[in-house]
């Protein structure tokens, strides 16, 4: 193995690390929203920074490899995989925080996300969608990416099924209307994992085939 690849090797380690930090980020925020938790959501908020740093310095890194090797052929389809799921990865971090976040709001006007169907589907169906990415991306299984992607329209109609339901329950109600904001705010959150999850299954299938398969329905192709 050359000097490149064991630096590649320990990078690709790194990626795994942030992306079980930010799945464990994603289900404390859940858990704090669940159990309405303010503390808790803050402490996820406040925790945002050490991911943050930590793909800051994943990008350096790969930055410096490719100035020192000026990598090709899998190697350079590694470092740009890892460069694109990396930023991903730091956005859904900033989802989790952002879920964090908006607990102290849920509580203060006493919302409950639980009792709702449709949020139980949306919650659980990111849940795990972002749990078998981040397997996906460890195994770097193609195949296993390709079913990622063909589960972000169950995230989509889930989104679309509550943010329905929040906005007809909000034309019957009389005041504010923001316990419905910060509920579609938190929904919107989880679809937007759904999309990155879609985003770095895309990249996995690039690092293993070299195919580009984003908007690929778009040109007539298929995933």
């Amino acid at each position: 193995m050359s000097e490149l690849q064991e630096r590649l090797e320990r990078l690709s380690l790194r990626l795994d690390l942030m992306g079980m930090r930010v799945e464990q980020a994603l289900a404390d925020a859940l858990a704090a929203l669940r159990d309405g938790n303010a503390d808790a959501g803050r402490q996820v908020y406040q925790q945002d920074s050490v991911i943050d740093r930590e793909e800051v310095e994943i990008e350096q890194e790969c930055i410096r490899l490719l100035a020192l090797y000026q990598p090709a052929a899998i190697d350079l389809r590694t470092l740009c995989t890892i460069i694109k799921v990396n930023n991903d990865l730091e956005r859904i971090a900033d989802f989790a925080a952002g879920i964090g976040r908006s607990v102290a709001d849920a509580v203060a006007h006493e919302l409950s996300f639980s009792p709702s169907e449709a949020f139980q589907t949306l919650w659980q169906t990111t849940v795990d969608t972002l749990g078998r990415t981040v397997r996906m991306l460890r195994a770097a299984d193609a195949q296993g990416a390709r079913n990622v992607i063909a589960s972000d329209s169950a995230i989509d109609e889930a989104y679309s099924e509550f943010a329905r339901n929040v906005l007809d329950a909000e034309d019957r109600r009389v005041g504010g209307a923001e316990p419905a904001l910060i509920k579609i705010n938190v929904a919107k959150a989880l679809e937007r994992v759904g999309d990155l999850c879609t985003n770095i299954a895309e990249d996995i299938i690039f690092l293993r085939t070299g195919d580009i398969v984003r908007h690929a329905k778009a040109f007539g192709g298929e995933h």
